[in-house]
């Protein structure tokens, strides 16, 4: 009897010690996330307050980690006794999204369209690309965490493609009926087409650039990767 009282009150306070803070996620270490806040991953992922480590599901804890804008994925680990490691993968910006109606603000994307952040500058790295219908604001990129409509991917897979050294000699990407095209500062325009082959197809806008006679030259046609062709101003 004695024995058994003893024993169930052992287990009562072993109970009891797990779901203490002892035992408790007193420890939150995040990695691999230049772009997110501790603070922010520690917030979303339900670790204020040192909830008990015996309480939490770690599969759990990555999904909503992965609910914030610049996140991938997340590895989570529960180290006894009183840590929670949390690994982030971060998403790549590609593209910059103008803001329809504002002064001078841009929706930063990656390849997927997952609007990253708003930034009020264009950042110099990313090239800028134009939203179908925009004019209209109908496809105006919405809060971090959201994501852009399917059909503007085609001008972020191109603008995730394109070479730095290009991206200030453009001016936008967008979207017309011949397909994707690169706007450039020169006044050219480089019919890119789909999404196949670009990095050849970046090849040769860079080699027609740099080697090509212009003069008279209204755009570039590069939709066959190898063999770019000049069409003169005014061509239809």
């Amino acid at each position: 009897m004695l024995a058994g009282l003893i024993g169930a009150a052992l287990l009562a306070t072993s109970v009891a010690l797990v779901h203490s803070s002892v035992f408790g996620a007193r420890h939150v270490r995040v990695s691999g996330a230049p772009n997110v806040s501790t603070s922010s991953v520690v917030a979303v992922a339900g670790l204020r307050g040192d909830p008990p480590l015996v309480d939490l599901d770690a599969a759990a804890i990555a999904a909503r980690v992965e609910r914030l804008p610049w996140v991938l994925t997340a590895a989570v680990r529960i180290v006894w006794p009183s840590t929670v490691a949390i690994h982030i993968s971060e998403r790549i910006p590609v593209a910059a999204v103008v803001l329809v109606g504002t002064r001078s603000s841009y929706a930063v994307c990656d390849v997927t369209g997952r609007v990253l952040e708003i930034v009020p500058n264009r950042p110099a790295s990313l090239p800028l690309v134009a939203l179908a219908g925009a004019g209209d604001g109908a496809d105006r990129p919405g809060e971090p965490g959201s994501s852009l409509p399917v059909k503007d991917r085609l001008q972020l897979q191109v603008a995730a493609e394109m070479p730095e050294s290009l991206v200030q000699a453009t001016t936008e990407v967008a979207s017309t009926g011949l397909g994707a095209v690169v706007e450039l500062t020169n006044h050219l325009t480089a019919i890119i087409g789909d999404a196949a082959g670009l990095s050849q197809k970046f090849v040769s806008l860079a080699t027609v650039l740099a080697h090509g006679h212009l003069s008279g030259i209204g755009s570039i046609d590069l939709r066959v990767s190898a063999s770019p062709v000049l069409i003169p101003e005014g061509s239809s």
